[in-house]
């Protein structure tokens, strides 16, 4: 029990799933935990708005863990509507004496969720975006390229507003992450 609250935080879901249809997209989703949510409020997995992330990354999953009985730990990286999300996902069959198992418990934690979709930016918001990786303040962007302190605060909202980001170490993360190489299945 101590390993689950280990693992349970603010960016982990549970869920049961009923396994008992023979359509892996008609199992039941009941949430149990939900501290990341990508905007659904289905129950059935074949009622889910992103049919394409279903059917590749999840049905299947779900369907093999039924049909094995056995504990499924995996990290994917899957495109979930408008974003992109990294995560571990835990599926644990039901124990069975024979037959396949009626449910599963989930656990996901997610590690990294990002929008897919860019707003462009202006060369100068992409210049401040750089300078505050290399963790200049913005008193230093406005000295280094030759702005007002006001121009540069400005433009840091403008950014955060296109990028969707909560802050500007959000921000900064949102657009580090075109750096990293994520390839995701479609």
């Amino acid at each position: 029990m101590k390993q689950l609250e280990e693992f349970c935080d603010s960016s982990t879901n549970l869920y049961f799933i009923d396994m008992q249809a023979d359509d892996p997209l008609a199992y039941a989703l009941h949430r149990v935990v939900e501290n990341v949510n990508l905007r659904s409020s289905s129950s059935l997995l074949g009622d889910y708005p992103d049919q394409a992330y279903m059917r590749n990354d999840v049905a299947p999953a779900y369907h093999a863990a039924k049909g094995s009985g056995l504990i499924s730990q995996m990290t994917l990286t899957s495109r979930i509507q408008d974003q992109i999300a990294t995560y571990d996902r835990h599926i644990l069959p039901a124990p069975r004496q024979k037959g396949t198992p009626a449910f599963a418990v989930t656990l996901s934690k997610t590690r990294i969720l990002l929008p897919v979709e860019r707003k462009l930016l202006t060369g100068r918001e992409e210049d401040v975006l750089d300078l505050l990786a290399q963790g200049l303040s913005s008193k230093e962007i406005a000295l280094k390229t030759n702005v007002s302190f006001r121009t540069v605060e400005h433009r840091i909202a403008s950014i955060k507003t296109k990028l969707q980001a909560k802050n500007v170490t959000h921000a900064v993360a949102i657009w580090m992450s075109r750096f990293l190489g994520i390839e995701v299945r479609r």
